[in-house]
């Protein structure tokens, strides 16, 4: 994972809040072209911006991950697979693992990612 940024660009006392911005180097745009997420601070154990960066930095690099593949998806160019086929050896199944495989679920539409930016 690359280096992010995180910046606290609002704090409401009162309900103590704290409006965040993220980036990555590889994000498609600077730290503040981009929408601030809330934070509520009193669901947090923590006493210094630091401490506070640090509890929410495992969300904001799943964030970042999120948004910098949406930015940038892998194309991979597959207009030549049309037409290809291959003949391989069908899996074997040990015969004592057929009773505790797991079973394989259908395959599911996912829909497009849901961003995790709130806008206020």
């Amino acid at each position: 994972m690359s280096k992010i940024s995180i910046k606290i660009v609002e704090v409401d006392q009162t309900t103590q809040t704290a409006l965040i911005k993220y980036s990555s180097e590889h994000s498609l745009k600077p730290i503040d072209e981009y929408p601030a997420i809330a934070f509520q601070i009193s669901n947090f154990n923590v006493k210094t911006p630091e401490e506070f960066v640090e509890a929410i930095r495992p969300q904001i690099t799943q964030y970042v991950q999120q948004r910098d593949a949406a930015e940038n998806p892998d194309n991979i160019d597959i207009s030549s697979w049309h037409g290809h086929s291959v003949e391989v050896e069908a899996h074997v199944v040990e015969p004592t693992l057929i009773a505790t495989a797991v079973p394989v679920l259908p395959t599911q539409q996912i829909p497009a990612q849901i961003s995790p930016e709130v806008i206020l």
